[in-house]
């Protein structure tokens, strides 16, 4: 059964745009078979709020669309993406926050795989007692570096198969809070669930309403304030660790001797 493990960084809310798209699919052994990394324009002006979170800002995202080609904005690029899991043969996509993520997908991709959410699939398994109590059970929804920590790092976690040991010896832990780095944590715990309690992957259809990012002449916003009024690649160490870590996962789908094929994840 091949798997594909899906997270997206925004420009805010839902109904905002997608700044990166980033999948990696994989066998029930664990064994990665490629990697779906790419970034996007804005179509309304920058959200400097989230930049804080992940760190995407205009020039990043310029210099980082420098080594893909791809069009401006995911809005155009989503049918690439479900291709990328069509030609794998993905039986189930895993999402952490399910609602959340596939509110940028319009309906008719969402239609196309079966879904799972980790998150709310792995509240009874992380356990996490929920703080003030409430409704719909005592236990809160795990936030990824909590699910992370329950099913990978805790003196209670699952053994890794043995592709995915390697795996993680090879990529080690990222520091980005983007979307790849976010989808490699996924990854490890996907894997291990599909190892141990495979019971727990429901996968099913899964539809909520699309929320397509709305701006007022369909231009991306690449204006900040400089001598030309426009935004410049911004080349940092931000961009060199961004790099590196793609091409340690990369470097996984070479080793385990996946086939040839037209790539569709640049």
């Amino acid at each position: 059964m091949n798997i594909a493990v899906f997270d997206l960084e925004t420009n805010g809310l839902q109904g905002s745009s997608v700044l990166s798209a980033s999948s990696i699919v994989f066998d029930d052994e664990g064994v990665v078979l490629d990697v779906f990394n790419r970034f996007y324009l804005p179509l309304e002006p920058h959200n400097s709020y989230v930049t804080r979170i992940h760190g995407l800002t205009p020039g990043r995202l310029l210099a980082l669309r420098e080594h893909i080609e791809a069009p401006s904005h995911f809005i155009e690029d989503w049918p690439d993406l479900l291709n990328f899991w069509a030609a794998l043969d993905v039986e189930g996509v895993v999402v952490h926050n399910l609602s959340f993520d596939t509110s940028f997908l319009p309906e008719i991709a969402q239609s196309a795989f079966l879904w799972w959410c980790s998150m709310k699939g792995l509240t009874a398994y992380c356990a996490i007692p929920k703080r003030f109590g409430g409704v719909n059970g005592p236990f809160k929804w795990p936030k990824l570096e909590e699910a992370v920590d329950v099913v990978c790092d805790g003196p209670n976690a699952l053994a890794p198969s043995k592709a995915t040991g390697e795996a993680e010896n090879q990529v080690k832990n990222g520091v980005l809070h983007v979307s790849l780095f976010d989808c490699f944590g996924l990854y490890r715990v996907v894997s291990r669930i599909a190892k141990h309690r495979g019971d727990l992957l429901r996968f099913a259809p899964f539809i909520t309403p699309f929320r397509p990012p709305k701006t007022r002449d369909g231009q991306a916003s690449t204006r900040q304030a400089g001598p030309n009024g426009k935004t410049a690649p911004s080349r940092d160490r931000f961009i060199e660790d961004a790099l590196a870590y793609e091409c340690k996962l990369r470097s996984l789908i070479a080793r385990s001797g996946s086939p040839d094929r037209v790539p569709l994840s640049g």
